[in-house]
């Protein structure tokens, strides 16, 4: 898959979550979105990697949720998941987006966006 910026959804999503956040971590995840590049792992978008330019990442040990999960509507109005994630460091790591029901991801209505 391929590296790029940030799409204007993805920031969207990290900076409402951001928002969200106590001090030092609001500040340190919207850094990270600054000097972050994406990948998307799946087609539909479902899964959006990031990797932070200078930030050495440690071993894999797990991830954890930002503790701040979404729900939004898909293109056909099936409500969509979403949860942003976070490696062992409290560093911006990966972005998923689930549709529980059958089919995959068509395109996520971003202006639906309910956090919590």
């Amino acid at each position: 898959m391929t590296k790029q910026a940030l799409t204007g959804d993805e920031k969207l999503v990290i900076s409402r979550i951001a928002e969200m956040l106590p001090g030092n971590k609001r500040l340190q995840l919207m850094a990270d979105m600054e000097n972050a590049i994406a990948e998307a792992r799946d087609d539909d978008g479902s899964r959006v990697v990031f990797q932070i330019i200078g930030y050495q990442r440690p071993p894999y040990k797990g991830q954890h949720s930002f503790g701040i999960a979404g729900k939004l509507s898909d293109k056909d109005g099936t409500e969509l998941w979403l949860d942003l994630y976070a490696d062992e460091n409290d560093r911006l790591l990966e972005l998923e987006i689930i549709r529980p029901g059958p089919g995959r991801i068509l395109g996520p209505d971003w202006s639906s966006l309910v956090l919590f």
